[in-house]
């Protein structure tokens, strides 16, 4: 079983790291268009739209990609723990190990994230708040990912002596 934990813990960082890199290449871009708003949103050009899609996207696929796979396989990892957990509880035994930075921020996250997936015309005031949110805050998702990905090291590398 800790084999299994082990690759998709390892899988999940590659996949991780991968949508990082993409994240800062567009949020460097985005950034020149900051603060955005409703009248923004309308007129921006057809590559900073690719760009705000690449962020969303990869901001999602990263937020995903923690949920479903990283989080809950770093805490079977730690805890030796199989049965089957609720996401709260294993998000709020992680902070309590000091594996994730906090729950409300990941919390604050996914309602962001939320936010971007429903994405109306009539909403462009909102997009736009929850873009400049975003784009201001994600460095946060980006350290909380690392310090799973510490902890996960720290003690893959304690077990391998």
């Amino acid at each position: 079983m800790t084999e299994e934990v082990i690759a998709t813990i390892e899988s999940a960082i590659k996949e991780g790291t991968s949508h990082l890199e993409k994240l800062h290449t567009s949020a460097q871009y985005l950034q020149r268009h900051q603060p955005f708003s409703p009248a923004l949103l309308e007129t921006v050009d057809s590559e900073s739209v690719l760009h705000m899609d690449q962020f969303i996207y990869r901001f999602t696929k990263l937020q995903d990609s923690m949920a479903r796979r990283l989080l809950p396989s770093l805490y079977t990892l730690l805890e030796a723990d199989t049965e089957p957990k609720a996401f709260l509880d294993i998000l709020n035994r992680l902070e309590q190990l000091n594996a994730i930075t906090s729950v409300e921020t990941w919390q604050r996250f996914r309602n962001l994230r939320n936010n971007l997936a429903h994405d109306y015309p009539e909403s462009l005031s909102q997009t736009a708040g929850t873009l400049n949110e975003l784009l201001d805050t994600w460095s946060q998702m980006e350290a909380m990912f690392n310090l799973a990905t510490r902890t996960y090291r720290s003690r893959h590398d304690a077990g391998q002596d």
